[in-house]
């Protein structure tokens, strides 16, 4: 891109716009960097001004100022327009600093519009044009570089895909470690590269140095020869003289390369020596990125040792498979327990809640029997009452007509005049002790009566609806009213089929009885209790139907027994299998609590003691409600006992007062009566020791239950197994990690050359001793 002499001026004019220390007559006022830095400070503010000579005389203090200000210009173009940047590449600075010109000058000035122009600070530099620059030509020439810069910007992101440098900035992107280890290893050859250079450098610039000491000596050695042969032959050698004044120009002139040379090499340490800077931070920064890869590596390793231990319980999982057929079919067959049971409990349960119902029913059958008979009496005695007003009520009616046809019959008189008789009927009529006036009385005294006792019974009623309607107490009864409901059905239930079992086996053993004889009732027990059990040893002819009948009530009776061992059996069964699901579920969540990080590992812990803290308070309640009913139980069996007790006091006082009389059919029904009733005192003893067994039983389980010893300790069991295969697994894959690093140092070892320094002293130290180069 070239500037005409238009786009010069309108260059020059939109710099004067800045607040300068001085106006730009034209571009060479530029060349000397002092106005370009001043106009970059206030584009920029973190540009450093420090390194610009405020007088630069001289033309190398004119290069340094331009080249400090080509480094903040392109920190700048980095920062707010990074399309600038190949424009800035293919300018050639290193030039424009050495020699300026109007040219480069111009590209200066233009990078530094197309920043200030499309950067994120150009309102007030859109501001400043419109107001101080009034030239159109030049306002259009500047629109124009506007626009020739943003098109160049637009086709550098265009271009940024097919850029190789681009794809191999992203290529690195992808892969950090590789991008991190790439950049360190050239930084490192570019150092070793600028510490040889350096070293050479240092090595000529020496030589040089002793090489400029020779030829001042040598100059004034042949000075002072040239003054003592002038001397000694004061014109008459003149042609000698030119030739040494010849030797001594030749030998300025090398002196003066010599030290352009040496300001040169001066200079070029001084760039060397500031790359060294740059190239050290940039190495410090990349022994950084170094630790930060070991870091990741160390991590990789973390997890590569956590990946080997979920291998290893996965594949200890899988070769549990059998165990865990095995609580597969002891699951199934723990729910085929769980159901008999189930039904028997339920069965069990219906009984005694039918049994504690009907008890309850009946006495509240017996209160409600004392409340009508209570009401019936009141009910009675209100009917009398009833009766007896009505029969009055009657004999006011009756004698209210009399009153109505004795006041008709005389006024007939009247009408007919009969007097006389009027007077003797009226004596007549109120001989029997009845005027109309005491009626009236009489009818005026009952009325008032009646309406009190009406209202009276009214306001007792009301009464009565008022208090029953009162909260506490209105809940209070419905919550007993509830219980009492739930009890009789279950009591209820229990008692149907209880009894549906008793009408069952009396009918089937009265069936027995009445079709077989005594004779195929030996043979049938018989054939029903071999004697290779050893159950019934005598078995004769003479073996009766009530013998049979007992045997069958005792082998029933054990039956029974044996029912309840095995449903205990299954009890403890499903106890010990939901104890073993509680484990198995405590340690697949362990299993994969290890797979997850602390979060998510530490919500799973948490559902999971939800999950087994809700499992045994739901033991804890049917425990509770077991318990309960027990206790229920071992009340009515209490209350029986004080019953039979109670009966037994009642028959040894009616034997006491029968001893003295003759034996009898109604004593030996007494005698028979109180076998029975010890039977029953025994059988209800035994109930009560059995109902006090299973209380302790229990209140031992509910307190085991609620203090959790058996389920801690087994958690604490499964924990410390955990923790030694965790610390086996840690052991393995530590060891693993060990070799691989010692195989793989031993490798790199082995690949190095014995000729080459290994620590960064030593590679100074060959440098610095090399010889330099001719």
């Amino acid at each position: 891109m070239t500037f005409s002499k238009g786009a010069q001026d309108a260059l020059r004019l939109w710099a004067n716009t800045f607040s300068l220390s001085r106006n730009a007559c034209s571009v060479e006022d530029f060349y000397d960097g002092l106005l370009l830095s001043e106009m970059l400070a206030d584009l920029d503010q973190t540009y450093d001004t420090a390194g610009i000579d405020s007088d630069p005389r001289q033309s190398l203090a004119k290069k340094r100022n331009l080249q400090h200000v080509y480094k903040g210009l392109v920190k700048l173009i980095n920062l707010e327009c990074p399309g600038l940047n190949r424009q800035a590449r293919i300018a050639n600075f290193r030039a424009t600093a050495s020699n300026p010109d109007a040219e480069g000058i111009c590209k200066i000035l233009s990078l530094l519009f197309a920043v200030a122009m499309l950067g994120s600070n150009n309102e007030r530099f859109v501001t400043r044009i419109t107001r101080d620059i009034t030239d159109k030509p030049a306002l259009s020439i500047l629109q124009k570089i506007t626009v020739e810069m943003k098109a160049e910007i637009e086709d550098a992101e265009a271009n940024l895909d097919t850029d190789p440098d681009a794809d191999d900035a992203r290529q690195l992107a992808r892969d950090p470690d590789l991008a991190l280890e790439e950049e360190n290893a050239s930084l490192m050859s570019q150092l070793d590269r600028k510490m040889k250079l350096l070293a050479d450098m240092e090595t000529r610039l020496a030589h040089l140095q002793e090489s400029y000491e020779s030829l001042k000596e040598e100059a004034a050695r042949q000075a002072r020869e040239l003054e003592d042969f002038h001397n000694a032959q004061s014109g008459a050698a003149s042609q000698v003289i030119q030739a040494l004044e010849a030797k001594i120009r030749e030998q300025d002139e090398l002196i003066a390369s010599h030290e352009a040379q040496a300001e040169e090499f001066r200079i070029a340490r001084e760039r060397l020596a500031g790359e060294i800077s740059s190239l050290s931070s940039r190495a410090n920064k990349a022994d950084d990125l170094e630790d930060e890869v070991n870091v990741l590596r160390y991590r990789n390793d973390e997890l590569s040792r956590k990946a080997n231990v979920v291998e290893r319980y996965r594949q200890k999982l899988e070769a549990q498979g059998d165990l865990q057929k095995e609580i597969d079919n002891l699951m199934y067959e723990r729910e085929q327990m769980q159901r008999d049971l189930l039904d028997y409990e339920k069965i069990l349960k219906r009984n005694e809640a039918l049994e504690d119902t009907n008890n309850k029913y009946a006495s509240k059958l017996q209160d409600y029997e004392t409340q009508f008979i209570e009401m019936d009496t009141t009910r009675k005695r209100e009917y009398s009452e009833m009766l007896h007003l009505r029969e009055l009520l009657r004999t006011l009616e009756a004698q209210r007509k009399s009153d109505e046809e004795f006041i008709s019959e005389l006024q007939d008189q009247i009408n007919n005049g009969g007097v006389h008789s009027i007077g003797s009927k009226s004596s007549e009529f109120t001989n029997p002790g009845f005027n109309l006036e005491q009626e009236l009385e009489n009818a005026k005294d009952v009325a008032p009566n009646l309406s009190l006792e009406i209202s009276r019974l009214k306001a007792e009623n009301q009464m009565l609806r008022s208090t029953a309607g009162s909260g506490p107490e209105v809940a209070r009864l419905r919550h007993e009213l509830e219980g009492e409901r739930t009890q009789h059905k279950r009591l209820q239930e229990k008692y149907r089929n209880v009894y549906e079992k008793r009408n069952a086996a009396d009918a089937q053993v009265s069936a027995l009885m009445q079709d077989l004889p005594q004779e195929r009732l030996v043979q049938w027990v018989e054939r029903l209790h071999p004697s290779g059990h050893g159950k019934l040893r005598i078995l004769t002819q003479e073996y009766f139907s009530t013998k049979v009948f007992n045997e069958l009530k005792s082998q029933l009776k054990k039956a029974e027994e044996e029912l309840k061992a095995e449903r205990e059996l299954a009890r403890d069964l499903r106890n010990k299998i939901l104890d073993r699901d509680r484990e198995i579920l405590s340690a697949r969540t362990d299993l994969s609590a290890v797979e997850k990080d602390s979060a998510e590992a530490l919500e799973e812990l948490k559902a999971t003691d939800k999950l087994i803290s809700s499992s045994l308070q739901e033991e804890l309640e049917a425990l509770r409600l077991e318990y309960k009913n027990m206790s229920n139980d071992a009340d009515e069996a209490q209350r029986a006992l004080v019953k039979a007790l109670l009966e037994k006091d009642n028959l040894r006082k009616e034997i006491d007062l029968a001893k003295d009389q003759s034996v009898s059919s109604d004593a030996l029904k007494s005698n028979e009566k109180i076998k029975q009733l010890r039977a029953r005192l025994q059988e209800r003893n035994e109930q009560l020791e059995k109902a006090e067994r299973d209380r302790h039983d229990l209140m031992r389980k509910l307190k085991a239950s609620q203090d959790g010893s058996a389920a801690l300790a087994q958690k604490a069991q499964s924990d410390q197994i955990i923790k030694n295969l965790q610390r086996e697994n840690a052991l393995v894959t530590t060891a693993w990690y060990d070799l691989t690093s010692r195989l793989q140092s031993n490798h790199v070892v082995l690949q190095r050359r014995n000729d080459v320094p290994r620590s960064w002293l030593n590679k100074q130290r060959q440098m610095v001793n090399a010889t330099p180069r001719k």
